[in-house]
């Protein structure tokens, strides 16, 4: 059964390790049809989705591994091991991540802050329907969203950027969300009186 949205909402976390199973083909459908409902000022659709999983996911990691051995071999430093391995591992932190990359488009009225804005509003929406399918989800950044070795192996253009690395999958049992306590959300009202 899918939750309500104020339920989802309320539910949501950063889970730091997910596990089998993954959103299957239709699952990912919601989560992009969520995302993609998002308010998009001119209805610019500045947002692109690209999802890693199974091989194509495995053959990601070296991507972060090469771009670490360049940087370190830029840097003239020998790479650390433990840093090569974090690097090529971090994808095996989930079975399913999707990139949200930012495609700016040329607009007379709308700003490029405001089509990123549109995307880093359809990654919560994805993150919300996520939760509401029951999977735990993590939205990771970091260098890498930088990086112009990844950004090149994923079609970034110069004038876009990724937003993030949405992990998505089933919730490790270790690492099951505990309640947290939100603040009272009328003590941060603000009535604005001229």
């Amino acid at each position: 059964m899918i939750m309500d949205a104020l339920s989802a909402i309320e539910k949501r976390r950063s889970i730091s390790k997910l596990v089998m199973p993954g959103p299957n083909g239709e699952q990912l459908g919601v989560l992009i049809g969520a995302a993609i409902a998002a308010p998009d000022h001119a209805k610019l659709k500045p947002w692109r989705f690209i999802v890693l999983r199974g091989a194509a996911k495995d053959a990601f990691s070296d991507v972060f591994a090469n771009s670490y051995l360049q940087a370190c071999d830029k840097a003239g430093s020998a790479p650390d091991e433990a840093t090569l391995t974090k690097e090529r591992t971090k994808l095996e932190r989930a079975p399913v991540v999707i990139v949200a990359v930012h495609q700016a488009r040329p607009h007379n009225s709308v700003t490029v802050d405001e089509q990123r804005d549109a995307v880093a509003a359809a990654v919560e929406n994805l993150l919300i329907a996520a939760t509401a399918l029951d999977f735990g989800t993590m939205w990771r950044t970091g260098n890498s969203v930088q990086d112009p070795h990844v950004r090149a192996a994923l079609g970034v253009g110069a004038d876009d950027s990724i937003v993030g690395f949405i992990y998505v999958g089933t919730i490790a049992p270790e690492c099951t969300p505990k309640p947290r306590e939100l603040p009272n959300a009328r003590d941060l009202i603000e009535i604005w009186h001229t």
